[in-house]
C-alpha cells in the first residue's frame, strides 16, 4: 500500500514548555501554508499531534486553512523525546488505511521520524512541512519540503 505522510513542525511559539502557545506570526504562516496546500488540492484524511499546546493549535490552524474537517487526535508518542519507531507504529496503528496523514510535532521528533523514513537527516525550522511517500515497509522517499523561506519565495 502506498501511504503519504506529512510531517509538520509546529508553528512559531512563545517557548518550549508543554503549554507554550502558538504566536500570531506562527499562526499567520500556517494560514499561508494551508492556502498554498489547499490551492493544490492537498488535504489530510487523518491528523495526529503531540500533546503539547503549540502542536495542537498548529494542527487546528492548518486544518482550518485547508478547509479540512478531519479531527485531530493526540498521540503521546509524538511528544518531543522518545523512539521514532514507536511513534511511527502508533501513527500507523491509529490510521490503518488513511492517506495522506498529517503529523504535527516538535524537534527532535519530526526530524527523527523523517530520518527513520527516508534515511537522511532533514532540517525543520518552525512551520516546516515535509511530505513523504512510503510503499509497504520499505524506505520512503521525500516528495517535498516547504519551510518558511521557501513559502516566502512563492
Amino acid at each position: 500500500m502506498v501511504r503519504t505522510l506529512a510531517l509538520l513542525r509546529h508553528g512559531l511559539a512563545g517557548g518550549q514548555s508543554h503549554d507554550a502557545e502558538l504566536l500570531p506570526e506562527g499562526a499567520a504562516y500556517l494560514e499561508r501554508l494551508g492556502a498554498k496546500l489547499a490551492a493544490e488540492g492537498w488535504k489530510p484524511t487523518a491528523i495526529f499531534t503531540s500533546p503539547y499546546v503549540r502542536a495542537r493549535d498548529s494542527a487546528v490552524v492548518l486544518a482550518r486553512a485547508l478547509g479540512c474537517d478531519a479531527l485531530h487526535r493526540v498521540l503521546r508518542e509524538l511528544a518531543p523525546e522518545g523512539d521514532p519507531g514507536e511513534a511511527l507504529a502508533a501513527i500507523m496503528a491509529a490510521a490503518r488505511l488513511a492517506t495522506p496523514i498529517l503529523v504535527v510535532a516538535h524537534l527532535p521528533r519530526v526530524g527523527r521520524l523523517a530520518q527513520e523514513l527516508v534515511g537522511e537527516e532533514l532540517t525543520f525550522s518552525p512551520g516546516t512541512f515535509v511530505e513523504i511517500v512510503r510503499e509497504g515497509e520499505g524506505i520512503a522517499r521525500l516528495i517535498r519540503r516547504v519551510g518558511p523561506h521557501e513559502l516566502d519565495d512563492v
